[in-house]
């Protein structure tokens, strides 16, 4: 707990591909420093290659028709393993009470889910009942910040990308099975998939506070893509709400590892800024008409 008995905030660290447990350590600890209690979330392999072909449904054509077609929606889907993950993180969120919150997403594994805990924040409990479990509304006002380490990554529909990604699954015999199966998908639902995940970062109109952590050096989040992504989110919202760091040489999620005094920095900055737009009334999860497009 913080001074005077009140609760600390929370951040939800999203794991990377491969990722494990004791990866996250020293990313809780820097933010136990900073005076911040952490939730883990990792999904797993299976789930993340699965995302790369399936991510939220479109609630669009369900929004016309509030008595029937939510709950057609419903029934008529099972809810994937990344978004029980979702789900269940965002319960466990709920039970802990905190002031505040921020997300910080490693990679796309991370990015897959918070893909998934976006879509459940913003379904309105009295017109989609999707989530009943969820105060989406209470949620999303106290989101502050969210934070991409080395990440999204932009893959289009480029299988050898995800091959080189299942490397990081240290089980040698999952990783077996998730490369039979990432050969044998569909170019064409990998590449649709790919974009209406970009366009969805890329276009989000969620004026909530950004950091963008990066490397050129990252052979899998291509920098000249990412900036690209980062220019243009900034043209959108502004430099106030849109933030970078680029790390001269860095690897894949080992910005930390690396540069952990500058790292340390450049968290604190961005908790300091965001933390004091949310205290100075500012709405977080404010959105604006925003119309898609692709790079």
């Amino acid at each position: 707990m913080m001074p005077g008995g009140r609760q600390r905030p929370v951040v939800i660290l999203t794991g990377w591909l491969g990722c494990h447990p004791r990866n996250l350590r020293r990313y809780s600890e820097l933010y136990d420093k900073l005076g911040w209690n952490s939730v883990a979330r990792i999904p797993s392999p299976n789930s993340v290659v699965a995302a790369t072909t399936e991510g939220p449904p479109d609630v669009t054509q369900a929004q016309t028709d509030k008595n029937t077609a939510f709950t057609s929606l419903r029934e008529s889907r099972k809810m994937s393993e990344i978004e029980k993950l979702a789900l269940d993180t965002l319960e466990q969120l709920q039970i802990l009470k905190c002031p505040y919150f921020m997300v910080h997403n490693f990679s796309n594994g991370g990015c897959f889910l918070w893909e998934w805990i976006k879509f459940i924040l913003r379904q309105k409990p009295a017109a989609s009942p999707l989530y009943p479990t969820i105060d989406s509304e209470n949620l999303q006002k106290n989101l502050v910040g969210v934070v991409f380490d080395s990440s999204p990554c932009h893959y289009d529909a480029e299988v050898h990308t995800l091959l080189t990604a299942l490397n990081y699954v240290s089980s040698k015999s999952m990783r077996e099975k998730l490369i039979v199966r990432a050969t044998s998908l569909s170019r064409q639902s990998v590449e649709n998939r790919f974009h209406e995940y970009w366009n969805g970062l890329l276009t989000d109109a969620q004026d909530t506070p950004q950091l963008y952590l990066y490397s050129p050096t990252d052979h899998l989040s291509p920098c000249r893509e990412l900036e690209k992504l980062i220019e243009l989110r900034k043209g959108l919202f502004g430099e106030r709400t849109i933030s970078k760091h680029k790390f001269p040489d860095s690897e894949h999620c080992c910005h930390l590892l690396k540069y952990p005094e500058q790292y340390t920095n450049v968290i604190k900055t961005f908790i300091d800024k965001s933390v004091g737009e949310y205290r100075h009334g500012s709405n977080p999860l404010e959105t604006l008409p925003i119309t898609k497009s692709r790079l």
